[in-house]
């Protein structure tokens, strides 16, 4: 807990800075004035000391008495040892004397060591342990001389001390006290911006910039505070931008109907756009049996690993699920360097433009295939005419009909391909208003009997109605809607088949189905039948005057009128075209 808390620190350290320099302080005085102390009592020590010596040396028979009253009063203790070659005690203190010390006694000098342990350890003197000693002569007797050796307790002195060493170790505890508390308000009044600073931090951290430093001094704590709250303010604002910049890219890349996928150099898929991401499913399922879209498949790895070798983008059709792709991979570099960290690739469905690209030169060949025969004919039968090869006139009366009917084939031709155009520009006109469809079909069934009789086909017409069915659209489109689709089904259908016309109506829907009898269409081929030029059998059709545009535009019409067509067909029983087409709204059934 202390390891985490800057107010613990702070207090701890100033406190035991605190508590390390009044100890130290503590221990320096202790000893300055034990010094001093020691120093006052041994000059006192030594002064009595002399006096002492001095009425010794006088001689007198009461001089041994006074001297020991005098020591006796001092509370020390008084020794007149005789000489060192004479005296034990004398031969004991004189061997602990330095050459030196020696020296002043023998010429008159005084000596006062003064040692706490100076004869601590003589058996005459163990008494005196921890006194202060001080020796003095008396008289020289030759090379000798006579000793007065002097000891007093120290014991006034320790108490002395003892009394400063309490009273030093109170102040110490009572200012390491006030320190403490003192250094624990510091350390708290320090730390609470830091404490604050932290706080905002770590909100910003978890991404929440609202918090800020309360700044209440101008010093560096102060600044450091504006600095914080300033980097929040920008932070904030930098990240709103960011996120605003994402949202608007995730936007556009899921708005894209384009893929686009960025991986790293080992194929990793880093960021993928819905689009990419069915293709990277698709591709996967293709190729391994399950979706995946965490890895590039192996024919977008191959793509890549080539960008990676040669530094520089690549394209490529990818083929997949029934769908064609083109790939175009660039490499993606470490921002400030020439390293490749990756790939970024879009991938774009060109199956319908390839589709298209198809069509269009089957449109250019179909509508080449079908004006050549017309015209190669009309030149020919032309040219006959005018180099006046048939001279018979009713052989000239058959070539100029059949220059005609090849005209008004190639004119039927010319207004399918601009009706249809037309419809799939949208520039097509509709004069669209109620039309009951029941005299229509009538109509248009009336219209086609004759041509049913002189083909041997039977041509039925099943009204399941007998109200009026109004429905919003223009009539001659309709009629040719239906006439491409009875046509068809006659051409489709053989003598004696059956060719029916149903009409009813279901719900909100009136339905005309138009059922033949005829080869019917293989299934493989339905999908394709709305097509411009698309016929089931070629070769027939064009005999009988197909130009493979009928149904296209019929669809095309049926649409434009807000209303389906479908087709149901079983091969070699007929084929059944069902024209839907809303009610008009005054009809619907609530």
């Amino acid at each position: 807990m202390i390891r985490n808390s800057i107010v613990s620190k702070l207090w701890l350290t100033i406190a035991s800075l605190v508590v390390v320099v009044l100890g130290l302080l503590s221990m320096y005085l202790e000893q300055m004035i034990d010094t001093y102390l020691y120093q006052v009592q041994a000059q006192a020590f030594q002064n009595r000391a002399d006096y002492i010596a001095s009425t010794l040396r006088t001689g007198s028979p009461e001089a041994s008495v006074v001297a020991e009253n005098l020591a006796r009063q001092a509370g020390a203790s008084l020794y007149v040892l005789g000489t060192p070659n004479q005296d034990p005690a004398a031969e004991a203190v004189w061997s602990r004397l330095t050459v030196d010390e020696r020296s002043k006694l023998l010429t008159g000098g005084d000596v006062i060591p003064p040692s706490r342990s100076f004869l601590q350890d003589v058996p005459q003197f163990r008494g005196h342990s921890n006194n202060l000693w001080i020796v003095v002569p008396l008289a020289r007797q030759g090379d000798a001389v006579r000793l007065m050796l002097l000891t007093q307790p120290l014991a006034p002195s320790q108490e002395a001390m003892s009394q400063i060493q309490h009273s030093i170790f109170y102040a110490g505890g009572l200012a390491i006290v006030m320190t403490t508390g003192f250094a624990f308000v510091i350390s708290k009044n320090l730390s609470r911006p830091l404490v604050e600073m932290n706080e905002v931090a770590e909100r910003m951290a978890r991404g929440d910039f609202r918090g800020k430093v309360r700044v209440v001094t101008g010093d560096e704590v102060g600044r450091l505070g504006l600095t914080l709250n300033k980097l929040a303010h920008d932070l904030e604002e930098n990240i709103k931008a960011l996120s605003k910049e994402k949202e608007q890219l995730a936007n556009i890349l899921a708005s894209l109907a384009d893929g686009v996928v960025s991986a790293d150099l080992t194929g990793k898929v880093l960021l993928a756009n819905p689009p990419a991401r069915r293709w990277l499913r698709a591709l996967s399922m293709a190729e391994e049996g399950q979706p995946s879209e965490n890895r590039l498949p192996s024919q977008l790895f191959e793509v890549q690993q080539k960008v990676i070798e040669t530094k520089e983008a690549q394209q490529r059709e990818v083929v997949g699920q029934g769908r064609t792709m083109a790939v175009t991979m660039a490499p993606l570099y470490e921002p400030g360097s020439h390293a490749l960290r990756g790939v970024v690739a879009v991938l774009r469905d060109i199956t319908e433009q390839l589709n298209i690209e198809r069509m269009r030169r089957d449109f250019v060949a179909n509508v080449s295939h079908e004006l050549r025969t017309p015209l190669s004919m009309l030149q020919g039968y032309s040219e006959a005419l005018v180099d006046d090869f048939i001279d018979d006139p009713e052989q000239r009366r058959e070539l100029a009909e059949i220059i005609l009917e090849e005209t008004l084939r190639m004119r039927r031709l010319v207004n399918d391909l601009l009706d249809l155009a037309q419809l799939e520009s949208g520039r097509f006109v509709m004069k669209r208003q109620p039309v009951d469809v029941r005299p229509l079909v009538q109509k248009i069934w009336r219209k086609f009997s004759a041509l049913a009789q002189e083909r041997k086909l039977s041509f039925q017409l099943a009204m399941q109605v007998d109200d009026p069915v109004i429905v919003d659209a223009d009539a001659d489109r309709l009629e040719q809607v239906l006439t491409n689709l009875i046509d068809n089904a006659f051409r489709h259908t053989q003598p004696p088949g059956s060719v029916t016309i149903r009409f009813s109506v279901s719900q909100d829907t009136a339905r005309i189905a138009v059922e033949d009898q005829g080869a019917g269409i293989p299934p493989e081929d339905i999908p394709y039948i709305w097509e411009r030029f698309y016929k089931v059998d070629k070769a027939r059709t064009r005999n009988r005057g197909g130009t493979g545009l009928g149904l296209a535009i019929a669809r095309n019409i049926v649409l434009q009128h807000d209303g389906d067509i479908t087709v149901e067909s079983r091969l070699g029983k007929g084929t059944t075209f069902t024209v839907l087409l809303p009610l008009y709204q005054g009809q619907r059934q609530g």
